[in-house]
């Protein structure tokens, strides 16, 4: 196995050609990172793309930045040259791309993983120290597997993919092309299926007329799962999450999803194409997103659910209906802006409201008193 850290250097006219953007200056200074412009070295570009970044440009050591399109011309007196983008975010998208490192890792087989010897390594994939390679198990070409990451048996890895140390990737998963599962995340767990021999508390109903559990879960038996789970390309999964494996047939992840750290994916899911998954979000089991659906952080999804294309859920909401496509729901339980929005004001109006009561309640004694008095009672 070799090293592959070493930094990349690239010119400032691959830089512009990369982000397609207008170059100013010399196209070929060279530079092997990127960074604010306080920070950064004179071997990197200055990425100032912010108002707030864009005064420290007089003091910066870099010799070239990335800059917004609307940049004073007087900021960028004391460069060699600069790049100015439309969009900052997605500039920095792309120079973290030209510069990421490369883990130190290249192909080969460490002396000190196991791969089993009916496993199927391509030949420029790597596979690193204490890793381990199950039975019938298949890496594509140019794939990497960290240290301490496992495979298991009859797996298969597609190409270009990018397994972090300690990742799981259970029996029978099949992982499409540069798929990235960064550390501890576990594929193909048995998903939280369980049964008991009668109706247990778990499955009465939740509604006014059932406030006393009645049911006790005395014998849980488990109901095993058989299936396996399928992750297609360009999907990036983040740390410790997880996806469990379905009962029967497959829990999917379409193309392009991609998913935060800490995020529970349940038993025969379908995630969409495009899907944006934030930290602690979780999906019941069977739940169905459409494609491009975002979840914010903490969101849940009740199981058997169906979330349509383009919804949005906003941090921290409890789904507990079908969510239509195009539409947003936020709040606990989740429902539509325009609603959930309603009910707040409603909620803010309510201690005017009992004052209101109150005062009115003072008022019709007061009349009852005079009435009384008056002997028109």
């Amino acid at each position: 196995m070799t090293d592959g850290a070493t930094p990349r250097m690239l010119t400032l006219g691959e830089i512009a050609r990369a982000l397609d953007a207008r170059l100013s200056g010399d196209a070929s200074a060279a530079v092997c990172g990127v960074d604010h412009p306080a920070r950064a070295r004179a071997d990197q570009v200055a990425l100032a793309v912010e108002p707030g970044a864009l005064k420290h440009l007089a003091a910066t050591k870099a010799r070239v930045a990335v800059v917004s399109e609307d940049a004073a011309p007087e900021a960028l007196a004391g460069l060699a040259g600069h790049v100015a983008v439309k969009r900052a975010r997605v500039a920095l998208s792309v120079l973290t791309r030209l510069f990421q490192p490369a883990p130190a890792q290249g192909p080969g087989v460490h002396p000190q993983a196991f791969v089993d010897p009916s496993a199927a390594v391509d030949a420029t994939a790597s596979v690193g120290a204490l890793a381990y390679v199950g039975p019938r198990a298949r890496i594509g070409a140019r794939s990497q597997v960290l240290p301490q990451a496992t495979v298991g048996a009859d797996a298969v890895l597609g190409q270009d993919c990018l397994v972090h140390s300690g990742v799981r990737i259970g029996d029978r998963v099949r992982i499409g092309d540069r798929v990235v599962l960064h550390a501890n995340a576990c594929l193909g767990a048995d998903g939280f299926s369980f049964v008991t021999p009668e109706p247990g508390s778990a499955e009465m109903p939740l509604s006014a007329n059932h406030s006393k559990v009645t049911a006790r879960n005395d014998t849980i038996l488990k109901i095993h799962s058989l299936g396996t789970v399928v992750i297609e390309d360009d999907v990036e999964i983040g740390a410790c999450s997880t996806v469990d494996r379905a009962t029967l047939g497959e829990t999917v992840v379409k193309r392009s999803a991609k998913i935060d750290n800490l995020v529970q994916i349940a038993h025969n899911c379908v995630v969409g194409e495009n899907c944006l998954i934030a930290g602690q979000v979780g999906l019941s089991g069977s739940v169905r997103l459409g494609d491009r659906v975002v979840l914010g952080g903490q969101a849940g999804v009740g199981d058997h659910l169906k979330i349509g294309d383009d919804a949005v859920i906003g941090g921290a909401a409890a789904v507990g209906q079908d969510v239509p496509a195009e539409t947003i729901f936020i709040g606990y339980p989740a429902g539509p802006v325009p609603e959930k929005l309603q009910e707040n004001m409603n909620l803010r109006r309510l201690p005017r409201l009992l004052r209101e009561m109150m005062d009115f309640g003072k008022r019709l004694k007061m009349l009852e008193r005079r009435l009384a008095s008056s002997g028109g009672g």
